[in-house]
């Protein structure tokens, strides 16, 4: 049964509720409700096959009158399981139904802690807090709109309704705070092609829809989501919404989404020391045209990253109680190992020829992955600094094993190559790799030359994404748990094979990574362009015209990046 702390923690209501009581699917013992909205009821049920575990439940305020009804709300709950297992900060959706009266519902993890609503309403979160809540949003969206898998194709999934309400955030045993996202039952992916068509009604909540949302076009893409993302972020800089509307009216907020600009922070909240690039970033997500918009999440994640790492060092600047006001260099921690990097030399178990291997390197802040490559001098020197790539491909019901791939190129593509290993997870080494992978999020690329090959000549830094650390935490996972008839090199057969098909689709990944590379120095050169006109005071009639400027000229880079 469920324990009595958390009996205590539901309210008492006022109203009776005739689903209390129910016993769902001979399994699910409705107990009571603990929250409600405009798509349904949310309760705290005790599922009866697993002792008494406490889940929530979903029943929805609809009824599945019809066949069509009913697959598209088992398609949709689908679509939200698949989105739970792949990221931490999207709720685990564990099971679905129909009540006997045809009322849809479904069942997630029962989740202690506040939604985002209920905090912003009691306390003022600082920047730090800030950007870590953003970022784990953005680690969810990222996981949602990268998309799941539909009868062997991959269709992204936008959320349609962000908002305070479906953003729930908990406090585990070391007091991190973790988000989760909710509601992606309503979710609707995105169709072209498919013949699978969206829904008519007006699915969101109009302080935070985009304004393409509002006029009801059927294909919204990714910057719907990063529309609402900037509302949030808005709101919880400031502790206001960004438009003051006379009522709560569909056409009042459709004038303020499409039409009002958003004020300037200093005008809302003077007392508040926000970054710089912090606001160009809101103020980007809130654009009205979608084309003027971060094109995708990866984008808003790369100045929430850097921003945090800034923050970071400040707060341990602080702990350290440097006295010393003089500027300091920071050494970024990869630095360190770098070195200890350019001292290793080739193996001598190894022979001399272009070939590449993985390994832990062992260094005073712990071992860090390492992946080592012998190559004509020539080609280093062209590699340096240039294109790369890194990606992973696993299988599950094979012997399980990581075909780990890192991806060279020139500036210009005409010279490329394809450095691969294999990670058996199996084995003691492999798995530590895989984990360090994890732990880190980076890894060292070490060039010996063919030439000299008695010390390394050259070392980069590859970062992971935090999707790819959430497959290889997933894959090491499953393999603790799984029982397979294949043999290794049969699971290195087919790993080989697939490596084959996907070569062309990782090349293309490759130079949208490179377009990605030019958008975000755009971006760091407009927030440079404007610190240093930042610097030169002038009248206020100039500064009025400089501004003008200054946002034609971001509007501008904003579009560019989109055509390359």
């Amino acid at each position: 049964m469920l324990q009595n702390e958390i009996h205590r923690q539901v309210r008492q209501k006022t109203e009776l509720d005739t689903n209390i009581g129910k016993f769902l699917n001979n399994r699910y013992l409705i107990r009571d409700l603990i929250g409600k909205g405009g798509m349904g009821r949310v309760y705290l049920a005790e599922d009866v096959a697993k002792g008494g575990m406490a889940v929530a439940v979903k029943i929805l305020s609809m009824n599945l009158a019809n066949q069509q009804l009913s697959q598209r709300f088992a398609r949709e709950i689908f679509i939200g399981a698949q989105l739970g297992r792949k990221s931490t900060h999207i709720v685990r959706v564990l099971s679905y139904g129909v009540t006997e009266d045809k009322i849809p519902y479904y069942v997630m993890e029962y989740l202690q802690g506040k939604n985002l609503k209920q905090i912003l309403k009691n306390e003022t979160l600082k920047i730090p807090n800030i950007l870590e809540i953003c970022h784990q949003i953005c680690l969810g969206l990222q996981c949602a709109h990268q998309g799941v898998s539909i009868k062997g194709e991959i269709f992204p999934v936008i959320h349609r309704d962000i908002k305070p309400e479906n953003i729930f955030i908990i406090e585990d045993d070391s007091k991190d705070r973790i988000v989760k996202i909710l509601d992606f039952g309503i979710a609707k992916f995105l169709t072209e092609g498919t013949g699978i068509t969206l829904a008519e009604s007006f699915i969101g909540s109009l302080p935070y829809c985009s304004p393409e949302h509002m006029e009801g076009r059927k294909l919204l893409d990714v910057r719907s989501d990063i529309y609402s993302l900037g509302v949030l972020m808005f709101e919880m800089l400031t502790g206001k919404h960004p438009f003051q509307i006379k009522s709560n009216s569909f056409s009042d907020w459709y004038q303020a989404h499409r039409f009002e600009m958003p004020p300037m922070f200093e005008n809302i909240a003077p007392q508040i020391s926000i970054p710089k690039e912090l606001k160009n970033l809101v103020m980007a997500c809130l654009a009205k045209e979608v084309s003027d918009r971060p094109q995708d999440i990866s984008q808003i994640l790369v100045v929430l990253e850097q921003l945090q790492r800034k923050y970071n060092n400040l707060i341990s600047d602080k702990q350290k109680n440097i006295q010393n006001q003089e500027l300091l260099h920071l050494v970024p921690v990869t630095s360190l190992s770098e070195k200890i990097c350019l001292q290793k030399s080739w193996p001598k178990n190894q022979p001399i020829a272009p070939i590449c291997f993985s390994d832990l390197l062992p260094t005073p802040q712990g071992s860090v992955p390492t992946f080592w490559a012998m190559l004509a001098k020539k080609e280093i020197a062209k590699f340096i600094d240039n294109n790369n790539y890194t990606e992973f491909i696993f299988q599950k019901n094979l012997y399980p094993m990581i075909l780990w791939i890192t991806v060279l190129s020139d500036a210009q593509f005409q010279l490329t190559r394809w450095l691969s290993c294999f990670l058996d997870l199996k084995d003691i080494k492999g798995q530590k790799l895989v984990q360090n992978l994890v732990n880190t999020g980076y890894y060292h690329l070490l060039f010996f030359a063919l030439e000299d090959p008695t010390l390394c000549v050259n070392v980069i830094t590859l970062t992971l994404s935090a999707f790819q650390r959430q497959q290889l935490l997933d894959w090491l996972d499953y393999s603790q748990k799984v029982n397979t008839i294949s043999s290794l090199n049969e699971s290195k057969t087919i790993l080989k094979t697939e490596y084959e098909k996907i070569k062309s689709d990782i090349l293309q990944k490759l130079v949208n990574k490179q377009k990605q590379t030019r958008f975000n120095i755009k971006y760091w050169l407009l927030n440079l362009y404007g610190h240093i006109l930042s610097l030169f005071p002038r009248s206020s009639l100039i500064e009025e015209g400089r501004t003008r400027k200054v946002g034609k000229t971001k509007r501008k880079l904003v579009r560019d990046s989109s055509l390359h």
